[in-house]
C-alpha cells in the first residue's frame, strides 16, 4: 500500500472516517530512535486491521512565531521517505496557522482525532497540543481514546531529542548522530551549474541547491561524505563554505561535492549527500596549485576511509 499524504490547511477539510486508526502524534524532526519507537509502535498496533497514521505539523510553532528560521534535520520530503520506510499508511500535515494556533485542546480531540476515528494514540512523554500547548496525553485518555505514552529514551545518560541531534550536526559529530538515529545525517537537492572552476584543476564538483531548509554544520570546511546519485552510492568529499581561494562572495554558502571515481553529467539530477566526518576547516590558498595539492590530499584521505 502506498503511503497517503494529506496537507490540511483547515481542519474542516478532515472528513469523518469509518475505518479505525492508530495514530502517532508529534513533530518528529530528525526521526531519531525515540521517534522511531513511537511511530513503529503505532504501525505495529495497526496491523490488526487498523490504519496507521502520523498526525503532525507542516512547520514548527517556533518557526511560525518567527523566533527562528528553524532549519530542519528532516524537511518534509525526507520525513516522508523515512515515514514510508517505517511502514506508515497515512500522514496528516496540519498547517500551523492562526486558526490551528487558537484551536483548543478539546477541539483538537473532537475535530481531528475523533473525526479520523482514532482508536489509539502513541506519543512521547512531553507531547503537548492545542492552544498554548495546554493539551496533554491525559486529556486524550479522558476523551475515551486509548493512549500509550513512551517514556524518555536515553543513550549514555543523554536524553534522545531533536535538540541534541541538531547540536551533533552543528558540531559535525556525525557518528553520534548515527548512534541516535540509525543513519548518517544527509541533505538533498538538485545539482546546478556552478562556476565550474573545479574542472580547470581536474577536480569537478557537483553544486547542490538544497531542496529544503536543511540544517548545515556550523564549521565551513571539508567533510568526508558519500553521495547518492541515480540510486548508486559513491565516496565523495564535500566543501561547505564561501570558497575564499576563488571567491570574495560572503553572503552565499556553497555546497560542492567532488565524487570519487565518477565522470558523468548530472546537472539537474537529484542527489543526497551523507556526512561521515569533518576533515578540515576552509582556508584561503595562495594559488590554484596549492589548492589542487590540498584537494589531492583530501581525496586520498577519503579513499582510505572504510565507511
Amino acid at each position: 500500500m502506498e503511503m497517503e499524504i494529506f496537507n490540511i490547511s483547515d481542519i474542516s477539510e478532515i472528513k469523518e472516517e469509518n475505518k479505525k486508526r492508530v495514530a502517532a502524534l508529534g513533530f518528529f524532526d530528525g526521526i531519531h530512535k525515540a521517534h522511531q519507537k513511537i511511530i513503529g509502535s503505532a504501525v505495529e498496533a495497526a496491523e490488526k486491521g487498523f490504519i496507521s497514521a502520523v498526525i503532525t505539523l507542516d512547520k514548527s510553532p517556533k518557526e511560525y512565531f518567527g523566533k527562528t528560521s528553524e532549519e530542519s534535520l528532516t524537511p518534509t520530503n525526507k520525513k516522508n521517505e523515512l515515514l514510508k520506510n517505517l511502514g506508515v499508511d497515512e500522514v496528516y500535515y496540519l498547517e500551523f496557522n492562526e486558526k490551528l494556533q487558537n484551536l483548543s485542546a478539546e477541539e483538537f480531540i473532537n475535530n481531528i482525532l475523533k473525526k479520523l476515528n482514532v482508536d489509539k494514540v502513541f506519543c512521547g512523554f512531553d507531547y503537548r497540543f492545542g492552544f498554548k500547548g495546554l493539551g496533554t496525553p491525559d486529556l486524550i485518555k479522558d476523551s475515551g481514546i486509548e493512549v500509550i505514552v513512551l517514556e524518555k529514551e536515553k543513550i549514555d545518560q543523554e536524553k534522545i531529542s531533536t535538540t541534541v541531534l541538531k547540536e551533533f550536526v552543528r558540531k559535525g559529530e556525525f557518528s553520534k548522530y548515527n548512534e541516535y538515529t540509525g543513519r548518517f545525517y544527509s541533505i538533498s537537492g538538485l545539482v546546478v551549474k556552478g562556476r565550474q572552476l573545479g574542472r580547470t584543476i581536474n577536480f569537478p564538483t557537483a553544486n547542490l541547491e538544497l531542496g529544503g531548509k536543511y540544517l548545515l554544520p556550523e564549521t565551513n570546511g571539508v567533510y568526508i561524505t558519500k553521495i547518492k546519485v541515480n540510486n548508486k552510492i559513491y565516496k565523495s568529499v564535500t566543501n561547505i563554505g564561501y570558497n575564499p581561494t576563488v571567491s570574495d562572495e560572503k553572503n552565499k554558502k556553497f555546497i560542492e561535492t567532488h565524487i570519487l571515481d565518477f565522470n558523468e553529467d548530472i546537472y539537474g539530477e537529484k542527489i543526497e549527500i551523507y556526512f561521515y566526518e569533518f576533515l578540515r576547516k576552509e582556508q584561503k590558498f595562495e594559488s590554484f596549485d596549492h589548492l589542487k595539492e590540498q584537494l589531492k590530499l583530501d581525496k586520498k584521505t577519503c579513499e582510505e576511509k572504510d565507511y
